[in-house]
């Protein structure tokens, strides 16, 4: 009946019957194993430590593809990492929808107390708002912001120096 698969692959029925898809390397056997260590290992660990256990065909990719093929949502060790456009818009929540320094609201932005390449977290105590001028001056360094408290101190004195060019 299938006399060519059985020449092809060695076997008379289809992949899907044998309970394998084309992609998957790995058996099924070991998605309880997938399973019970996602949240506390990363897709490589999971990858290795199957090499150890004797699976030959396991790799990352491997790992990643029958983790979603299974319905996890994978997050580094099981923290859920918020997506930054989120941070964001909580971020013009808590501190208002004005620049923090200059009160200016027609355009505003957020900036990394701590930068980001410096290890400062993406997180909503880290973010203060501000207009694209005053980002400007802070990411130049012409203003040196190192954390909230120094907020107030700096908009007295940009307020004073706008006054000094634009009396009301």
């Amino acid at each position: 009946m299938h006399k060519e698969r059985f020449k092809r692959h060695g076997y008379f029925e289809l992949k899907r019957e044998r309970g394998e898809h084309g992609l998957e390397k790995l058996p099924h056997e070991i998605d309880k194993f997938i399973i019970e260590n996602c949240k506390t290992m990363i897709d490589h660990e999971i990858a290795n430590k199957l090499l150890e256990l004797g699976y030959s065909g396991a790799n990352a990719w491997n790992v990643r593809y029958r983790r979603r093929k299974l319905g996890i949502k994978k997050y580094l060790y099981g923290e859920v990492l918020k997506h930054k456009a989120w941070v964001r818009a909580q971020a013009i929540k808590s501190y208002g929808n004005k620049c923090e320094l200059c009160d200016y609201t027609m355009a505003i932005d957020t900036h990394h107390i701590i930068p980001k390449y410096q290890g400062g977290p993406h997180k909503i105590d880290n973010l203060m708002v501000m207009c694209p001028n005053c980002h400007a001056l802070v990411t130049r360094n012409y203003i040196k912001v190192s954390n909230r408290k120094d907020i107030p101190k700096i908009r007295l004195k940009i307020k004073g120096k706008l006054k000094t060019f634009y009396p009301s």
